[in-house]
């Protein structure tokens, strides 16, 4: 409990906004009350944190993954990239790799509408011909520190450490990204890696607002607790940490984006 303590007053995103000595005897007052202390937990960390952030239950890994779709239109590939758990990560990448081998497009279409939860680093693997090579995005924490997302020869790294190998060559064809309400924390991600990218637009509607990357922590009781520790940049410098607004709002993106490019 002192290290998940710990986490929020040294790095969460809002953490000059709670009096850390009063928060920590009110939480450790309540480690004999289980109900008590998860609702204090939860409060404590939305006001650290921010609204991407909580405490739940951790959950077992059940099921298969889904994994992302290619359906051609016309000219046009468009890539449905569902979310994905960290411990799928490999096969989610390898499908991608064995549906992008040797397939051209005049122009892409990247639909995150939907897309929220799980790991950013399979997604952004999964599309990294797609976005170019060199930084395409950063983690900004509060007092400014950046740490890169970077695409080399198709490696996906962050801060120069290798996180997963997506498909190779680089594909410099125009590029669509959909969101909507529902594109959320992973989902963002990738849509502020496209950002500053050139040939590319967005369509749709803003994302839910979860442009944050968090940190989490285990705490008693099978909990684990998550907050927001850093916000999102794109290729530009950009910060954001809220909503991403499209380029072009729509009700319908895709028709809008087949008929726009």
């Amino acid at each position: 409990m002192t290290a998940a303590l710990d986490l929020m007053e040294e790095r969460a995103l809002h953490a000059d906004r709670v009096e850390w000595t009063s928060a920590r005897a009110e939480v450790l007052g309540a480690l004999d009350d289980p109900e008590q202390l998860e609702l204090k937990l939860f409060h404590l960390v939305k006001r650290a944190g921010g609204p991407h952030g909580g405490v739940r239950r951790g959950r077992p890994a059940t099921g298969a993954p889904e994994l992302p779709g290619f359906d051609e239109q016309g000219d046009a590939v468009v890539v449905t990239l569902p979310p994905c758990a960290e411990h799928h990560a490999r096969t989610y990448v390898d499908a991608t790799r064995a549906a992008l081998g040797g397939r051209t497009a005049e122009r892409w279409i990247v639909d995150l509408r939907g897309t929220g939860g799980g790991s950013l680093w399979p997604l952004l693997a999964a599309v990294a011909p797609l976005l170019g090579e060199g930084e395409v995005g950063a983690f900004v924490d509060r007092k400014g520190g950046r740490t890169p997302w970077t695409v080399r020869d198709g490696v996906v790294s962050q801060g120069g450490t290798p996180q997963l190998q997506g498909p190779p060559g680089r594909l410099d064809a125009p590029v669509s990204v959909l969101t909507d309400a529902n594109t959320a924390d992973a989902g963002e991600a990738v849509a502020v890696a496209f950002r500053g990218r050139p040939d590319t637009r967005s369509y749709g509607a803003p994302t839910l607002g979860f442009s944050t990357g968090v940190e989490s922590a285990p705490l008693p009781g099978g909990l684990v607790l998550t907050v927001a520790t850093s916000r999102f940049a794109d290729r530009t410098g950009r910060v954001y940490g809220g909503p991403v607004a499209p380029d072009v709002p729509s009700d319908d993106p895709l028709s809008m984006a087949l008929w726009d490019l």
